[in-house]
Order: C-alpha cells, then sequence, then structure tokens
C-alpha cells in the first residue's frame, strides 16, 4: 500500500512539473514574439524587459518595459492570440 501510494504521489508531481512548463513556455514565446515585434518598430537599439503576464480568456497580455535609444521609459503591454499580436499602450490602446 505505501509503494503505490508513492508511485501515485510521484506520477502527480510530475504532471504538475509538466504542466508548469508548458505554460512558461508559452509566456517565453509569446515574450519572445513581442520582443521581436517591439524592436522592428522602435530600433533594434530598444532595451526591451518583462514585468508581468497574465492570461484570460484565451489572451496571454504581456507586460514589458521598453526604452528606445534616446526616449523615456514607455510600458506596453502585447496581447497575443492564435489569430493576432496586438501592441497597445498602458491605457490599452493600440500603438500605431
Amino acid at each position: 500500500m505505501g509503494r503505490f501510494t508513492s508511485v501515485v504521489i510521484g506520477g502527480l508531481v510530475s504532471l504538475g512539473l509538466c504542466v508548469g512548463a508548458q505554460a512558461s513556455t508559452s509566456v517565453n514565446e509569446a515574450y519572445g514574439q513581442c520582443k521581436a515585434e517591439i524592436k522592428e518598430k522602435f530600433g533594434d537599439a530598444t532595451r526591451v524587459k518583462l514585468t508581468g503576464s497574465k492570461k484570460y480568456k484565451g489572451t496571454l497580455t504581456v507586460k514589458v518595459s521598453v526604452v528606445p535609444e534616446g526616449l523615456a521609459r514607455q510600458r506596453v503591454l502585447c496581447q497575443v492570440t492564435e489569430e493576432a499580436l496586438v501592441l497597445a499602450n498602458k491605457q490599452g490602446e493600440p500603438l500605431s
């Protein structure tokens, strides 16, 4: 009985680790896409730092701090769905 319990607990722990790894991978992938889009928009010398992320109803929102060369720091929201990637300012208005 003790061996069976330890096998079940070990399986649940490994399943939990796999699910956590998949979640972090999707945030990492979204951050990579956002960073590439931001560097394309503001230039390659732009510094980009991840400040947070959240997922709600299929939309992953990545919050980043952007410092374009020679300009002030900006907070940018990058909203990623399966269909699109949208860059927005802190108030949620799309960047032109």
